[in-house]
């Protein structure tokens, strides 16, 4: 990874017990960073997902220009304390931020099509490579399910983002046109025959979201 090159954060968020029914206050709480956060350098996007079966679960990704731009960010001590604490009161988290290693790399997140509609529905998988796995093997794995996964209506695009913190650790962000578009590739005997192949290669943990806020949704409805 080169510091000019576009890096993607992924945060993950679960409401804490005592705050399972603050979901309302946590969407609150991110449009305080979004406004906060559209006044830094280099920031491309920002979009708040949250989950369809599961809804004390968010996520929050944001799109930088560099790996700079992005570390100047996330090491002001004052940013944080006043736009970012009250995640962290409010749910636990974690977090991958990279660069994008498969899939649409300008950093836009959607691919050629503009911005998805506002029922598009975000797969997020995450892939912690197992101990003497091969990296190679699990990426050529991964990307021979992408060729099937991008055959079926309603795909959108994807972007494989690769922890610049541990080579072990991927996320993919699917985009697709809504769950229902979804749900029948879930279900398939092919996503099921991939699935056992990764697995021979990485934990993986996946999630369904709806997407709460999405700058490049607004940019593109003002526009």
């Amino acid at each position: 990874m080169t510091d000019n090159a576009p890096v993607v954060a992924v945060a993950h968020f679960v409401l804490k017990d005592k705050h399972k029914a603050k979901g309302a206050e946590f969407e609150k709480a991110y449009q305080t960073y979004k406004e906060a956060v559209s006044q830094r350098d280099g920031l491309l996007r920002t979009a708040l997902l949250r989950g369809i079966s599961a809804p004390d679960s968010f996520v929050i990704l944001t799109w930088w220009r560099d790996a700079e731009t992005h570390r100047t960010v996330v090491g002001d001590w004052q940013f944080f304390t006043a736009v970012s604490s009250r995640f962290v009161y409010l749910a636990g988290i974690t977090s991958v931020h990279g660069p994008v290693s498969a899939g649409e790399s300008g950093a836009d997140g959607v691919g050629q099509g503009g911005a998805p509609a506002a029922d598009a529905a975000v797969a997020l998988t995450t892939f912690t490579l197992r101990e003497g796995a091969d990296q190679e093997a699990f990426e050529s794995a991964f990307l021979g399910h992408v060729s099937f996964v991008k055959g079926n209506e309603g795909f959108l695009s994807h972007q494989l983002v690769h922890s610049d913190r541990e080579s072990g650790s991927y996320v993919n962000i699917g985009w697709w046109s809504g769950p229902q578009a979804y749900a029948p590739v879930l279900k398939s005997p092919e996503m099921a025959a991939d699935a056992r192949r990764m697995a021979e290669h990485a934990e993986v943990q996946g999630g369904l979201y709806s997407v709460v806020v999405d700058t490049a949704r607004a940019e593109a409805l003002a526009a």
